[in-house]
């Protein structure tokens, strides 16, 4: 024992061993959440029954995730306990309980029995308390002060652009529609209607928007005007009532700034976000997932 070397090697294994037993004692333990093949094929029927077709496989993979990550949660609020303290969830769990059995059973007592039962992972209601509440917390890990510099970054950034349409059109109907239409080319913009099949919403829009445009003539018109010269008849271009021959006098676009306000809860709710998804990523890591077929 006197022998310098052999002190060496034993405080050097007693080291090795007291780390290894605290390596292993403070590695974290990867929870089990396991779904059957009954509940892939609930998940499969219901989206089935809101689509009016099965899932492709990329659309089941998002849903599937979506359902993993509902689960996480929900297991981490139950492991924090809130199915013994929130308010919400004790009454209701109680109510499940009340006129069976157990229902004289002291709180303590009906709490564990719902538990056992299985009831925080079945009643909706419980579920979804449970699921708002943990989003709520990791949420609540979000940055909420930004700096003057940063805010103004994001309101940059946020800014919008909007179109101004000045333009007049020509409506005809029926399979000549296109013939008839290009042997008015030579007509002026002013004299649109008179050359129109009737159109309600007119022939002569001036400062009209995407929207406004899109709400008069249907989805993809405005889409068709993009690649158009302007000053010039050009088409045709269809819509939900026939073709149209199109006079495009002027595009404008201009750069909407973002209200600093609005700013701020936009960048708010963009930090929110990202605080759930890192305490999500997070928490996946302590979950070990599988499915059946």
């Amino acid at each position: 024992m006197r022998q310098p070397l052999l002190h060496c090697v034993l405080i050097g294994s007693l080291a090795f061993f007291v780390y290894g037993g605290i390596a292993e004692d403070t590695a974290p333990v990867r929870r089990e959440i396991h779904f059957s093949a009954a509940d892939i094929d609930t998940l499969k029927t219901e989206w089935r029954q809101q689509l009016g077709r099965p899932l492709t496989p990329e659309e089941f993979a998002a849903s599937l995730q979506a359902t993993v990550d509902e689960r996480i949660l929900i297991e981490e609020a139950l492991a924090r306990g809130w199915d013994r303290t929130d308010p919400i969830v004790r009454r209701r769990l109680r109510d499940n309980l009340a006129f069976t059995e157990h229902g004289h059973d002291d709180d303590a007592d009906l709490l564990a029995t719902a538990k056992a039962l299985g009831m925080p992972l079945l009643d909706p209601v419980v579920r979804k308390r449970l699921l708002l509440r943990m989003q709520a917390t990791l949420r609540s890990e979000a940055e909420v002060v930004p700096s003057d510099e940063q805010l103004a970054r994001y309101a940059a950034s946020a800014e919008t652009t909007a179109r101004r349409w000045h333009l007049s059109h020509v409506l005809r109907t029926g399979p000549s529609a296109e013939s008839q239409l290009r042997a008015l080319s030579d007509i002026a913009p002013e004299a649109a209607a008179r050359h129109s099949e009737p159109f309600l919403a007119g022939n002569i829009f001036t400062h009209a928007t995407d929207r406004s445009l899109a709400k008069a003539f249907g989805p993809g018109f405005v889409k068709q005007l993009e690649a158009l010269p302007t000053r010039q008849w050009a088409g045709p271009v269809s819509s939900v009532f026939g073709e149209h021959l199109v006079w495009i006098e002027q595009r404008q676009t201009q750069q909407i700034p973002v209200d600093r306000d609005k700013a701020y809860l936009a960048w708010h709710a963009a930090q929110e976000h990202a605080a759930l998804q890192r305490g999500l990523a997070a928490l996946r890591q302590q979950y070990r997932v599988s499915w059946e077929d």
